[in-house]
């Protein structure tokens, strides 16, 4: 080993066996506190991009930063993020100043996780003020110190690397007491990019087997935005006449399974199994609609929706009369089994009949007693002719 990379790891070591002297204030540990819990919680983000985000905005208050950038490279996803630069600068630095990085070039040679300037540079600092990449990059954008933490994982074509800037030189934050915060974030920050590599890898076969099923299934969460949707989905609902309507039941499904994540708290045990089902009839189609909730080890995200969608055969239903008779049905009884049997909703059911909600759910509860179904999507077939 040269004399300058021992000394390097000697300096290494030396800010780091001093991390215990940077004192912790109440108000650093709530900051230290959250920057870990973002750094451990990539799965819980909408997507990629708002976790490095949140990463690089949390972990920039704890530091000092002024500007922050994040490092990634997974399929379609940017390379480069940062709210606090340019798309324009990001492509500048990866399409021509990365191969000049004289700092990454040392990072990547020392093997080095937690780094600052005086620790890549050191003695060499001079050399490296003249140097092109800190001549007609850093300066222009007014990056006049630098530290970070960059991780090696497996299923990643280079490393993650999160930089941390400063507009001036001889910050505190960014000598012995950044190193020492460095330190104390680096194994999360290696578990929590650990994490979703995995995840995404998960996410990626879960996608391409539900594009392989002939049922059609949408994947949303629980506003209702499509996360995925397989081709089958896509084929037996786009541009049919039933388009609106099954689009309206999916939507109240998705709001009947949020009152439940309210009613139990989000507990995604207590909602294990939970399912609800809506049936769409037109004179052409007939639709089983069936909503349920997707465990966090799926797709790694809190709450998710499954939706899927299957088409069932059209019958011919029994007439009034032999209804009532069969089943001991009313004449607004008989009324309201054929507004379910078409999917209509309570409140649909309440204008249709002139009733008030409150009494057409109380018909329906009826309804469902004397047909012997526990759901709607059951009503259609229960009143077919055979």
């Amino acid at each position: 080993m040269s004399q300058g990379s021992e000394w390097r790891k000697s300096a290494h070591v030396e800010r780091l066996a001093e991390a215990p002297s940077v004192p912790l204030t109440p108000a650093r540990q709530t900051a230290l506190h959250a920057a870990l819990a973002v750094l451990l919680s990539p799965i819980d983000a909408t997507d990629l991009d708002a976790w490095r985000g949140e990463v690089t905005r949390t972990l920039s208050a704890l530091l000092g930063a002024d500007n922050a950038a994040f490092q990634l490279e997974m399929p379609e996803l940017s390379t480069m993020y940062s709210e606090n630069y340019s798309q324009a600068t990001l492509d500048a630095y990866m399409q021509h100043y990365r191969a000049l990085d004289v700092g990454r070039i040392r990072r990547d040679v020392l093997g080095l996780e937690v780094w600052n300037r005086e620790l890549l540079h050191g003695p060499h600092l001079r050399a490296f003020y003249k140097s092109e990449i800190h001549r007609d990059f850093l300066v222009p954008n007014n990056i006049y110190d630098s530290m970070g933490l960059t991780v090696s994982v497996p299923g990643l074509p280079a490393p993650a690397t999160l930089f941390f800037h400063k507009e001036r030189t001889g910050t505190t934050q960014f000598g012995v007491r950044g190193l020492a915060y460095l330190g104390l974030l680096l194994p999360a920050f290696k578990a929590g990019v650990r994490d979703l590599v995995r995840f995404s890898h998960q996410r990626q076969s879960l996608a391409s087997h539900l594009d392989s099923l002939i049922e059609g299934i949408r994947i949303c969460d629980l506003e209702g935005r499509v996360v995925h949707q397989n081709p089958a989905f896509t084929a037996a609902l786009t541009g049919k006449p039933a388009e609106k309507q099954t689009e309206a039941a999916i939507s109240e499904i998705v709001q009947d399974l949020g009152a439940l994540t309210r009613d139990r708290h989000g507990s995604v045990m207590a909602l294990a199994g939970a399912q609800v089902r809506r049936a769409v009839n037109t004179p052409t189609s007939n639709y089983e609609i069936r909503g349920s909730f997707l465990g966090r080890e799926l797709l790694g995200a809190e709450v998710r929706v499954a939706i899927s969608l299957q088409r069932v055969p059209l019958t011919h239903s029994l007439p009034d009369v032999a209804l009532q008779e069969q089943f001991g049905l009313t004449a607004r009884e008989t009324e309201i089994v054929r507004g379910l049997a078409k999917g209509m909703s309570t409140k649909e059911l309440a204008e249709a009949c002139g009733i008030s909600p409150h009494t057409a759910r109380r018909h329906t509860e009826k309804v469902f007693t004397k047909l012997g179904v526990r759901n709607r999507a059951q009503i259609a077939s229960k009143i077919s002719a055979l």
